[in-house]
């Protein structure tokens, strides 16, 4: 046999191994950035449904915390479903901040309670976007708050009241 065919053929042997060795690597690290990506998308859409519904529940509580005096938190309706409505007399006028949920968010608007009687739902300040966000006022007492993300991810808090 001509052993200068030979060194050839154990050539493009070591020629045709190292090039799979390389395209199987190559296709390992696909692979891997693939999943990563794929934890890192997940991992970042649970950090923000996290925070859509943590948010609005906690900002609501400290508002109602920070106006928890007698008689100034009650529940009332805007277009028909239910908002939070804390008052506060600045000046020898009573203004009242409502807070409830409109068209994918939660809103706010803080306005002078002899205007109140024409607010409309789509005047209050985007808050934080959540699919639904719900207020019950039990026995004057008790605020259920809850919170909805698009995803189904659901949150309830319980908040007491000091004054009633």
């Amino acid at each position: 046999m001509n052993p200068s065919l030979n060194k050839t053929r154990k050539h493009v042997v070591d020629v045709l191994f190292v090039i799979t060795l390389f395209c199987v690597f190559a296709a390992a690290c696909l692979f891997v950035v693939i999943i990563g990506a794929n934890v890192y998308r997940s991992t970042i859409d649970r950090m923000q449904t996290n925070f859509e519904v943590h948010t609005s529940i906690a900002y609501v509580a400290t508002k109602i915390r920070h106006n928890d005096t007698a008689g100034n938190i009650h529940m009332d309706t805007l277009d028909g479903k239910n908002a939070l409505v804390l008052e506060l007399e600045l000046y020898d006028q009573i203004f009242q901040t409502w807070i409830y949920h409109y068209d994918g968010a939660l809103r706010e608007v803080f306005i002078n309670r002899d205007h109140a009687y024409a607010l409309s739902p789509g005047a209050g300040q985007k808050l934080v976007e959540v699919y639904s966000f719900t207020i019950d006022i039990v026995d004057n007492r008790l605020i259920i708050l809850g919170a909805q993300s698009a995803d189904g991810v659901s949150v309830r808090q319980l908040l007491g009241m000091r004054s009633g």
